[in-house]
């Protein structure tokens, strides 16, 4: 017997496959060391942004269009409400932040990351991308207290409403 989610469930866990579409989807964001690697990364990342695509639409896939749809343009509405605190943040400080909210999500199991899914290569491709600021003591400070942030953002929307922020 399939479980059938809620809209509400559906938009949680498009979320942050849709978010980390976002960050990727930033022109030059993954930018490789070494200029000679730059057409590689830029279809690594095009990979990378088609499986983040995919993921974000997986929760929809049994949706009527018309329902479909609709449920997308709240997606969107509470996205593009969470990209205007991007604006000018640093893309390291975001990618840490967007990590640290899947730790919430996975550690209290609102969201699980099944190992070989689109979603799970996608989180390890970002990591990957992103590793040299994850040692960074005042950078991951500042993505714990972001985190919390848009968690609480989040949850203002009527999101994740038994998340807690328990990073700390």
């Amino acid at each position: 017997m399939t479980e059938i989610l809620s809209d509400r469930q559906r938009i949680e866990l498009a979320i942050p496959a849709y978010l980390m579409f976002g960050i990727s989807s930033v022109p030059g964001v993954f930018a490789p060391n070494d200029p000679s690697l730059a057409e590689r990364a830029e279809a690594d990342i095009s990979k990378l942004r088609k499986k983040l695509h995919d993921v974000s639409l997986e929760p929809f896939a049994d949706l009527t269009p018309k329902k479909r749809n609709a449920l997308l343009r709240r997606l969107e509405r509470v996205a593009k409400g969470e990209f205007v605190y991007w604006k000018d943040e640093n893309a390291l400080i975001i990618m840490i932040k967007l990590v640290l909210f899947l730790e919430i999500l996975v550690g209290q199991q609102m969201l699980i990351l099944w190992e070989g899914t689109p979603m799970d290569w996608a989180v390890r491709q970002l990591s990957l991308m992103s590793r040299h600021g994850f040692d960074d003591p005042q950078i991951i400070a500042a993505g714990h207290v972001q985190a919390d942030q848009m968690l609480a953002r989040f949850q203002k929307e009527g999101l994740y409403p038994k998340a807690l922020n328990v990073l700390r």
